[in-house]
């Protein structure tokens, strides 16, 4: 799935600084998105703990992280109960009435017709089998996060649901395929947990904390909406053009330009680790001297630049718009 602020490209260079740090331990991710660093931490040997605000996330992050296979489904037919055969029968699925399909389809250009009818399936059958408690929470998890990245696959959109292209774009036209997502094995208890850093951040202990807040103002509550409805189970509200729906849900403190270095500063402070990875950017709502001041008074701190091809102290080139600070605790 695309997501904002995903580091696909980068964890080859993040997992080279953890093991500047360590070669094992816990690898705490508060800030996790769609489990792409945790999850390339977990293949690498860490025991992974890892956590968002938005559910949808979180939900990317126990299929991939928090499992180490798929779940049997063992209260559903056994029909379903293997995965080319749960993959078959939910591709089966096809509704032609419902809220995705007259909101995101007919009213607006988020899927075509075919493939909000094939969705809408999808959405149906497993909101109703957690209704009916024939599935519990981690495969109600998988399934969730398995449709919302088929779902992505097709999605007229430019990378986020905030808002819908005038046309239909080839990705969109092409067929919607509902598969399971496969979990990341590993030999370690990983934890995925959903909320709030700031909280979650007095709970554990780790060996490295690597924190990936938001950079700027944008509310990804608002930016993934659809995931997070979808996830969520619950009929949404749209408004306005694009159909951005908004339930009341709390923003993240790093997207307010006036509480985020503070609230970096109480993240840090209640944090328990031996070592920090922040990454940031110097362009972001935290003033760059600011997060410096905040982690030279905690520990030894060394700077990086990274980019896509790899990174750089800051004595090399400093227009690379990653910027990592390591700060040794012990």
């Amino acid at each position: 799935m695309r997501y904002l602020g995903s580091k696909t490209l980068l964890v080859n260079q993040i997992e080279r600084l953890v093991f500047q740090c360590c070669e094992k331990g816990v690898f705490f991710d508060p800030f996790g998105g769609i489990g792409t660093v945790g999850s390339h931490m977990k293949k690498a040997g860490f025991r992974v703990i890892s956590s968002d605000l938005l559910l949808f996330a979180h939900y990317f992050q126990k299929s991939k992280i928090e499992c180490n296979y798929l779940p049997d489904f063992g209260n559903l037919m056994p029909k379903m109960r293997e995965p080319e055969k749960m993959e078959s029968y939910m591709n089966s699925q096809v509704q032609k009435d419902g809220w995705l399909v007259e909101e995101y389809a007919v009213k607006r250009k988020y899927f075509t017709l075919e493939n909000a009818y094939a969705i809408q399936g999808c959405i149906d059958q497993i909101w109703e089998w957690r209704a009916q408690e024939s599935i519990n929470e981690t495969e109600y998890a998988i399934l969730i996060a398995s449709l919302i990245q088929a779902m992505d696959c097709v999605a007229n959109t430019a990378g986020t649901y905030y808002a819908y292209l005038k046309e239909f774009y080839r990705k969109a036209k092409n067929k919607f395929m509902f598969r399971l997502m496969s979990p990341i094995y590993g030999d370690k208890d990983c934890i995925c947990r959903h909320g709030d850093a700031n909280e979650l951040i007095k709970e554990f202990s780790c060996d490295v904390l690597y924190l990936d807040p938001p950079y700027n103002e944008r509310d990804y509550g608002s930016y993934y909406h659809l995931p997070e409805t979808i996830a969520n189970g619950k009929v949404p509200k749209p408004k306005g053009k694009s159909g951005v729906f908004s339930d009341g849900r709390t923003r993240s403190l790093y997207t307010i330009k006036s509480q985020a270095e503070a609230a970096f500063c109480d993240l840090v402070h209640n944090s328990k680790s031996k070592y920090i990875l922040f990454h940031y950017t110097d362009e972001g709502l935290i003033p760059i001297e600011g997060a410096r001041n905040i982690l030279r008074n905690i520990g030894r701190t060394e700077e990086y630049y990274f980019n896509c091809k790899g990174y750089h102290t800051t004595t090399d080139d400093r227009k690379s718009k990653h910027h990592i600070f390591k700060v040794d605790r012990t």
